[in-house]
């Protein structure tokens, strides 16, 4: 079990590091003003759900930065950021609805955007993936190359 846990852990902390690479990727675009590519690397993070890309994808949707400016779906990229409970994000999530001139279309958004990248939702995904895993488990013959 002690072996278990200890290559859990690696699968994490070398997942860890290829989040913070991206970042650093997408962050530097940004820097060099190349939104769009910025977008879509923080794209792909917040779809699995890294809470500070998904922060930058409602700062861009705020500022009109390589997207144009959607205050309803910048609203739902914070609140999905702000499950990460910094109180920062909250409060920015507060204002950007205080913001909308349509919050329950701000909201609608919101809850689409959780139930395909929330915490929740992922974590869910997670789950039928790993029971997926484990019902092939074993059904493997000689006539395969690899199994998953």
């Amino acid at each position: 079990m002690g072996l278990l846990v200890f290559l859990a852990m690696q699968v994490n902390a070398a997942y860890a590091g290829e989040v913070q690479e991206y970042r650093v990727e997408a962050d530097q675009y940004y820097q060099q003003r190349e939104f769009k590519k910025a977008y879509k690397i923080y794209y792909k993070l917040a779809q699995q759900g890294d809470h500070y890309s998904q922060a930058q994808i409602a700062k861009m949707y705020t500022t009109g930065e390589g997207k144009k400016v959607d205050l309803a779906q910048a609203y739902a990229w914070s609140v999905l950021a702000a499950e990460s409970g910094e109180k920062e994000l909250l409060e920015n999530s507060d204002i950007l609805l205080s913001r909308n001139t349509d919050p329950e279309l701000a909201r609608k958004k919101a809850e689409k955007l959780r139930g395909k990248y929330g915490v929740e939702a992922l974590q869910k995904k997670a789950e039928l993936a790993e029971k997926k895993k484990l019902k092939n488990f074993g059904k493997c013959t000689g006539s395969r190359i690899r199994c998953s």
